[in-house]
């Protein structure tokens, strides 16, 4: 493990029992797979009593809030909770780990963090405090960190099991066209092509997917502003992305659920303007959440959008979200020469 915001790095000792009489090739040994639902946490406290409190509902307080951009409200983690006394080696193999410790011989707090400490992939982060107030008081400064370490996990793992099925034939054309890499698995197929969009869908019986890729001349950073992206959408929306009915059409809702704008510098492409919100039709009553990442290509200098949606009325949808956004997150653009 390490301290976060600290210069020197704290290595796990359990990390350092790592070889043995057949690994003398010096390859690492391979880590078990992780394991959890989806979107869980799971809670390791000393008691109950730490749980039920406060320090149990600090965390609740964050994590259990509802997912912006979901029709119906839905929590952005589910929380599992174990005492250390019961803390076996199977549930050590969880993919997200919150592991909560008060030691009055402490003179302030101490954050350590692990990747794929018992298994893999998976995120360890240990919070340890002199007391119950400034335990949840560097909790509360550090969990959108957190969070954004446990998101990681999410969809790293999501990846591992759909990558082997990629679609060879779809991830070479987005290829050919645009210049880059990502994971499409078996069942989507393309359903438009055209010079600056690409609509790539998965329907089932009940729901479906899709994602669209959309590129436009990068020209100013204000093409980067919240207004500017909702405008570029809903042009290539009403342009490309029919409705079933005659004349209807995608777009993006304004009033009920306004998209939600949000500047990253963890996406693969190194910068990106992630949007959330809901997709709606004009002249129809289909809709449902998407999530969207746009970065400039320096390579083409132009603004790229890759987008994904899910279409499952009456259903909750964070999971399947959350599938789309790993495959956004699996895009790979090759270094420039």
């Amino acid at each position: 493990m390490k301290k976060i915001n600290k210069a020197a790095a704290f290595l796990l000792v359990l990390l350092m029992v790592v070889t043995s009489a057949c690994n003398r090739d010096n390859e690492k040994p391979r880590k078990d797979r992780s394991a959890g639902g989806t979107s869980e946490i799971l809670v390791v406290t000393q008691n109950d009593e730490q749980w039920e409190g406060m320090i149990g509902d600090t965390i609740r307080a964050f994590f259990l809030q509802a997912q912006y951009g979901l029709p119906q409200p839905e929590a952005l983690y589910k929380l599992s909770h174990i005492n250390v006394s019961g803390f076996s080696d199977m549930f050590k193999k969880h993919k997200c780990l919150l592991i909560v410790e008060i030691n009055r011989n402490l003179d302030k707090p101490v954050v350590e963090t692990g990747e794929d400490v018992w298994a893999a992939p998976q995120r360890v982060m240990k919070i340890m405090a002199p007391d119950y107030s400034s335990w949840c008081q560097v909790f509360n400064e550090q969990k959108e960190a957190y969070k954004v370490m446990y998101d990681k996990v999410e969809r790293d793992r999501i990846l591992t099991v759909l990558r082997p099925s990629n679609d060879v034939n779809i991830t070479q054309r987005i290829k050919e066209k645009l210049g880059f890499d990502i994971t499409i698995p078996a069942g989507f197929f393309i359903a438009k092509d055209e010079p600056d969009f690409m609509w790539i869908r998965k329907e089932l019986e009940k729901n479906s997917f899709g994602m669209f890729i959309y590129t436009t001349p990068y020209e100013d950073t204000l093409q980067l502003e919240l207004s500017s992206l909702v405008s570029l959408r809903d042009r290539m929306m009403q342009k490309y992305v029919p409705g079933p009915t005659d004349g209807s059409f995608m777009t993006t809702e304004k009033e009920d659920m306004p998209p939600m704008l949000n500047y990253i510098s963890t996406y693969p492409t190194g910068f990106a303007a992630e949007m959330r919100g809901m997709w709606c039709l004009v002249g129809d009553y289909m809709a449902g959440p998407f999530i969207s990442y746009t970065f400039p290509d320096n390579r083409t200098g132009n603004l790229v959008t890759l987008e994904g949606y899910v279409y499952y009325p009456n259903h909750e949808k964070r999971d399947d979200l959350l599938q789309m956004q790993s495959l956004l997150f699996s895009v790979r653009i090759p270094e420039e020469e």
